[in-house]
């Protein structure tokens, strides 16, 4: 049997806007149930793989680092709720092209390398809480958010008895 690695693309936050997401996680949790993100595992998935041959990281990576520069600002100023897989979220009122741009030419780039973009509309957003019962009780962040993103990042995440914990194994930061 062949190894496979559960793996995603995405944008990594700086420390600052990772600790200001979990801080307001933490406030909303008791009121719309679930559990918290820690700082550490704050992102925005632009891509999930899930379970890949390890046979294929080796071209992931090659792919990641030849990335060119990514150089776009992203405000977060809404939050936002998924109840099916029960989520509260942080995201924009409204829509980034640049982020809307950059899901789409990786999800070709990933074509090329046999991977099939999902049939949905991408809704860039940085999970919050985990089990949320309820959406939050009102629509915006406490204050807005400016992340500026400058590299993309390939991220393997492995499951555990405290949760998922995320392992970049590559980036294009330069």
């Amino acid at each position: 049997m062949t190894a496979t690695r559960r793996l995603f693309f995405a944008l990594c936050p700086d420390d600052t806007i990772r600790r200001a997401l979990a801080v307001e996680a933490e406030r909303l949790a008791p009121r719309c149930g679930g559990y918290p993100l820690p700082a550490e595992n704050m992102h925005v998935t632009l891509a999930f793989l899930g379970s890949v041959d390890a046979s294929r990281l080796e071209a992931l990576v090659d792919l990641t680092r030849a990335w060119p520069t990514l150089n776009g600002e992203w405000t977060l100023d809404r939050l936002g709720h998924f109840p099916k897989p029960r989520i509260v979220w942080a995201g924009s009122r409204t829509p980034n092209e640049a982020l809307l741009t950059l899901d789409a030419e990786l999800w070709q780039a990933l074509s090329r390398h046999g991977f099939t973009a999902p049939q949905r509309d991408f809704t860039p957003h940085v999970s919050l809480i985990r089990q949320a019962d309820r959406a939050a009780p009102h629509s915006r962040l406490a204050a807005p958010l400016r992340w500026r993103f400058d590299h993309l990042a390939l991220v393997e995440s492995q499951l555990g008895d405290g949760g998922s914990r995320y392992r970049t194994l590559a980036n294009n930061a330069v």
